[in-house]
């Protein structure tokens, strides 16, 4: 999931996940939209940028996190501050990316730790159950 209100962000990493091989790459510009799909449907990878109308990108994350804390969330943003860093760590953002980004493998290395983190925790689980 990827919500933002630049159409241009969006579009970017859209591609580039279309491009690594992802084929279930949905876009949100509006955040209550996007949450209630979250709801409806398991995203494992969400990237999120601050600045939303309605509901801010913090809102927003605080409520990801309660419905599905091993959802993946990268807050990007291009209006950070000190206060706002410290609060998405806080709320158990995966990672925090700023715009513009330095550039685009930046981009696809962040989200390919989030994926990797993700499998660790698959795994992790599933040792458990087999172990049950």
């Amino acid at each position: 999931m990827i919500l933002d209100n630049e159409r241009a962000i969006l579009d970017l990493l859209k591609r580039g996940f279309e491009m690594a091989g992802y084929n279930q790459v949905e876009i949100y510009t509006e955040p209550a939209n996007a949450l209630e799909m979250f709801k409806k449907r398991k995203y494992h990878i969400v990237l999120a940028d601050i600045m939303l109308p309605g509901i801010d990108g913090i809102e927003f994350l605080k409520n990801i996190r309660e419905y599905d804390p091993l959802a993946q969330v990268i807050i990007i943003t291009g209006h950070s501050t000190l206060d706002r860093i410290l609060t998405c760590l806080e709320l158990g953002a995966n990672d925090y990316i700023l715009k513009p980004f330095k550039s685009e493998d930046y981009v696809w290395e962040v989200i390919d730790y989030s994926i990797k983190k993700l499998e660790r925790w698959r795994e992790a689980i599933k040792g458990l159950i087999a172990a049950s």
